[in-house]
């Protein structure tokens, strides 16, 4: 279950709840093993093989066209112009407008091993500091973020059994609490709950999910302690949701269930308890799930409202090099070309 979120990435549904702004890495057997077993930083943003650096120019149509309030269906290119290391990690990530590359570069700091420690992320036109992370072997244990030289965060990760994030703690620039975000898991790895508090330590908004009964139960709360919120779905269907009659819209009135690995229905809540249900339907050209082939999203009767289709060039180690971004709406009546992306990619040599 989510709110408003890209399938592929950012937030997921219950089994992966939400996203955290960490390097969520999978665990291995030793410190060495479990960064070769990690997803890259090239592979997050669905490149394949050994890529060097990607440079992509995009053309917009200036058709009008509006994304839905749910599922995200225009894929956007996670990686515009961009560098890496032979191992897949980012040394650099932004977008050059009219010749000037506006964005960040990354110094990695390694182990005898090879193995990433630390990681420092400068801003590409003034070379100040704008990030350091402690990197431990699932991903990052601490991480400063610095606004003129003056910290403005810093948080801390700890990880489970399953090398996946357990807790993660903000605080702001003085150094006080600002959230607290718990994640706990089954035997399965399935997350089972997920809880967020404030700055005061209470309890902002709570998530669970019993994987023997399928019941997923979401609840927020006020700054008194009171329910904001709170609705059950069981097996994937909305069974309750109460929201206080004279709420405005608030996180969780707009949430996503996958049904299954390609399918998603997203609940649209007004404060009554009645909810519009949509479905959006996603197909891949590859089996990975790398490249996405087209997005529809279908009302409760059924009526396609809007889609995304795309078309490409795929080059010999599997990525896109060409795209068309199709869209359609009933104001438009017929696919519409929307965008032609061009992206050269560089590999390094095995």
């Amino acid at each position: 279950m989510a709110y408003n979120n890209f399938p592929r990435s950012g937030l997921a549904c219950m089994r992966s709840l939400l996203s955290v702004s960490v390097l969520c890495l999978v665990a291995g057997t030793s410190v060495a093993s479990a960064q070769e077993h990690i997803p890259t930083d090239a592979q997050r943003d669905g490149l394949i093989g050994p890529v060097k650096s990607v440079s992509t120019s995009v053309l917009s149509w200036g058709v009008q066209w509006r994304q839905p309030n749910g599922p995200t269906l225009k894929e956007p290119i996670w990686c515009r112009d961009c560098e890496c290391a032979p191992d897949g990690f980012r040394t650099k990530e932004g977008q050059v407008v009219e010749g000037v590359f506006h964005g960040t570069c990354f110094r990695l700091v390694r182990d005898k091993n090879g193995q990433v420690t630390e990681r420092f992320v400068f801003d590409a036109s003034t070379g100040q500091l704008y990030r350091h992370d402690i990197v431990g072997p699932f991903g990052s244990t601490e991480r400063i973020s610095y606004s003129a030289g003056k910290i403005t965060m810093r948080q801390t990760f700890t990880y489970d059994e399953y090398g996946q994030v357990r807790d993660m703690v903000s605080f702001d620039g003085a150094g006080k609490l600002d959230a607290h975000m718990l994640t706990l898991r089954d035997k399965a790895g399935e997350i089972v709950e997920r809880s967020v508090s404030r700055k005061d330590g209470e309890l902002d908004w709570q998530q669970t999910y019993d994987p023997e009964t399928q019941v997923e139960r979401f609840t927020s709360f006020d700054q008194l302690g009171k329910v904001n919120l709170a609705w059950t779905v069981f097996r994937g269907n909305l069974i309750s949701f109460w929201d206080p009659s004279d709420s405005r819209m608030q996180p969780g009135d707009n949430f996503n269930e996958h049904v299954d690995d390609d399918d998603v229905d997203n609940y649209a809540c007004q404060n009554d308890g009645r909810c519009q249900v949509s479905h959006i339907r996603y197909e891949y050209l590859d089996t990975e799930k790398h490249i996405l082939r087209s997005a529809e999203w279908r009302g409760s009767n059924g009526q396609l409202g809007f889609a995304v289709y795309y078309k490409y060039q795929i080059d010999s180690s599997g990525n896109w090099t060409y795209r068309e971004v199709w869209v359609w709406t009933p104001e438009l009546g017929e696919q519409t070309l929307s965008e032609t992306d061009l992206r050269a990619i560089k590999y390094w040599q095995k």
